[in-house]
């Protein structure tokens, strides 16, 4: 008897995660009809690529304008498969795909913590409401970076274990994408992880050949020269548009444009500072024996792609999924004042939006890329603290003041 209850039970269950599962497609559903569909015009893009390289016509044209494909060739040949469908049906799948690396993304970013301090769907929905902001355009423009975050995140959790090959196909995955992955190539070099070095640019090197498939082998170095040109054009033109959000756009808009040299010394200055906080962490982390410390450091990693990224846009900061996560986990742990500048802080980053500042403040805080400082204090109380996270993890914590001493 016992048994059948059980199994009525068990069916139970079931029954009821496949009710679930229908009314959060039906809810993501009702989104994409009536927020989603009417834009998505960065996969319109994507789409458009892939159509041309099934052609053999040229990716980069400068009559696309703002529109223009910037994506690498070899990104073209995957978005190819998009076009077996009609676009609106490409363009629905899309998005749903977005869906599921995105929700894939933040549960291994929590699956991959250290220790476990809150539980995960409490760590989840408070770095969602965080960062929803950034998803949400993301989403709806129909831009890859939720999909490069998720190659990436994929390359964390395969290195943590040990998997440097497998780590290092994900690396070079999200080259071909768009070369953000980069930013882990000194950290990869420090920590002599030669094999995933070796596996990602073999990953890189095959893909920029697949375009011969469509060009012949002289067509493609054409079309990889065209690339490079449309990059170098493009870029210096949008380093401070109104709203791009890199620490280049930072400076170079709060300092007068006859003082340009100073803005780029201010850029040279802070990445430095960074650079050797990052070491410092590094250094500390090591010699405390911090519990799985890669954690730490990719998370630290993450948030500068978007920083130090010359074309990084507001919902570039998703790319910060791995922090917001580990900051919220460990948020009853750090010492009253910094929890309360902490949160204070995760409430400025989730919290600016057009309808709650108004229109005149949003386009302030906006037009000034005011979101790099939240993010600048977000990196400090990682570097600031790498020991209260030792302490945490390694159940002994030293004095108050010594977290300040080397």
């Amino acid at each position: 008897m016992p048994k059948k209850v059980f199994s009525a039970l068990k069916m139970s269950n079931k029954t009821r995660n496949i009710l679930l599962l229908i009314l959060v497609f039906l809810f993501f559903s009702f989104v994409y009809q009536y927020f989603v569909k009417k834009d998505m015009s960065d996969f319109g893009v994507c789409y458009q690529g892939g159509e041309r390289i099934i052609n053999g016509e040229t990716l980069y044209r400068v009559s696309d304008g703002h529109l223009q494909y910037k994506y690498s060739p070899a990104s073209a040949v995957f978005f190819s498969l998009f076009t077996l469908f009609p676009y609106e049906v490409a363009k629905y799948i899309w998005y749903l795909s977005e869906i599921i690396f995105l929700f894939l993304g933040l549960f291994i970013s929590y699956d991959i913590l250290p220790s476990k301090q809150k539980k995960k769907g409490l760590v989840l929905i408070f770095s969602f409401l965080v960062l929803v902001k950034f998803f949400g355009r993301e989403i709806e423009l129909g831009q890859v970076n939720i999909f490069i975050f998720f190659l990436l995140i994929m390359m964390v959790k395969a290195l943590l274990n040990k998997n440097d090959v497998k780590g290092g196909l994900f690396f070079g995955l999200s080259l071909i994408f768009k070369p953000y992955g980069l930013v882990f190539l000194p950290y990869f070099i420090l920590k002599k992880r030669f094999k995933s070095i070796a596996s990602g640019f073999g990953t890189v090197i095959i893909g920029l050949t697949l375009p011969m498939i469509f060009y012949g082998l002289r067509g493609n170095i054409v079309v990889l020269k065209q690339w490079q040109k449309t990059l170098s054009q493009s870029t210096p033109g949008l380093l401070d548009q109104y709203d791009t959000a890199s620490i280049f756009a930072f400076f170079l808009k709060i300092v007068p444009d006859e003082s340009r040299e100073l803005a780029f010394i201010f850029i040279v200055c802070s990445g430095l500072v960074i650079a050797f906080s990052f070491l410092w962490i590094m250094i500390l982390g090591k010699r405390e024996n911090l519990k799985k410390p890669e954690v730490l450091e990719y998370s630290f990693l993450f948030v500068l792609i978007p920083l130090f990224s010359p074309l990084a846009w507001y919902y570039n900061y998703l790319y910060s999924i791995l922090a917001i996560v580990f900051l919220i986990n460990y948020i009853d742990k750090f010492p009253k004042v910094l929890k309360y500048l902490l949160i204070a802080n995760l409430i400025i980053i989730g919290g600016s939006l057009w309808e709650v500042l108004g229109k005149d403040v949003f386009r302030f805080y906006t037009g000034y890329s005011l979101v790099v400082i939240s993010y600048l204090i977000i990196l400090f109380i990682k570097q600031l603290f790498v020991r209260k996270f030792a302490c945490i993890l390694t159940k002994f914590c030293p004095p108050f003041k010594n977290y300040f001493s080397i």
